[in-house]
């Protein structure tokens, strides 16, 4: 059974929001101490489904149907955009629960940019892959 495309939703969902709440919270609501945590929130379970959509979807690309009809210019920047956003997920969670709400505001914005940039970027390749194949 292929689980790896309802992992991921849940992953790139959670890491939407908790990225655009990072942004949110750094940018305009820095008095407003849920909306951090409310971050925080998504991010610890996102950790878990960014891991998980990573083991799952490296399982599905080593089946023969996916290494036949699969474009190496969509697999290839997918499956290591995935591996890159999960341990970029991992990291910035450490960072932000060690420092918490005493974290820069500039690094803050970058942790949120380059956050919903790579999960932006996974999403779309996905959805590639996903047209082609489907």
């Amino acid at each position: 059974m292929n689980y790896h495309p309802l992992i991921i939703y849940f992953a790139v969902g959670a890491l939407v929001s908790s990225y655009t709440a990072y942004f949110l919270y750094f940018t305009l609501l820095r008095r407003s101490d849920f909306t951090f945590y409310y971050a925080l929130t998504n991010h610890a379970v996102s950790v878990i489904f960014s891991i998980l959509a990573v083991l799952t979807g490296l399982s599905v690309a080593g089946t023969q149907y996916v290494q036949q009809k699969a474009p190496f210019i969509f697999l290839f920047p997918h499956k290591w955009l995935g591996i890159a956003l999960a341990g970029y997920t991992l990291v910035t969670f450490v960072v932000l629960w060690i420092k918490q709400t005493e974290l820069g505001r500039k690094w803050g914005i970058l942790f949120s940019f380059v956050g919903l940039g790579l999960s932006l970027s996974v999403l779309i390749f996905g959805w590639l892959l996903r047209l082609i194949f489907f």
